[in-house]
């Protein structure tokens, strides 16, 4: 008989039940949406100190995910995917900067 997990989906997701890839993109998105949300705000503001803080502070999250892959990722060719892992974080941060910055206009 299969025994029913009583945790919450957040216990869940930081014991790695969901697999290196899913846990670690569902942190990117939470990042990048709150990043989004605020830094929206500090444009539509006009508060650039505030803008550049929130991208100094997504760049520094966007590194601390890719230590988290890098230690916990135990396939072969880790740099490879590191790349292309960081590749992708970097496209998606510089489209979310630039969404952020189209409430200028």
């Amino acid at each position: 008989m299969e025994q029913l997990d009583d945790r919450s989906f957040l216990a869940r997701l930081l014991a790695g039940d969901y697999g290196l890839a899913i846990t670690y993109w569902i942190f990117y998105f939470i990042g990048a949406g709150i990043f989004f949300i605020t830094g929206s705000r500090a444009v539509d503001s006009e508060n650039w100190i505030r803008f550049l803080i929130l991208v100094a502070v997504m760049l520094a999250y966007t590194a601390v995910l890719l230590i988290g892959i890098r230690a916990a990722y135990k396939g072969p060719q880790l740099w490879k995917v590191m790349s292309r892992t960081s590749s992708v974080f970097m496209i998606i941060n510089i489209l979310v900067g630039i969404t952020a910055l189209g409430f200028i206009y």
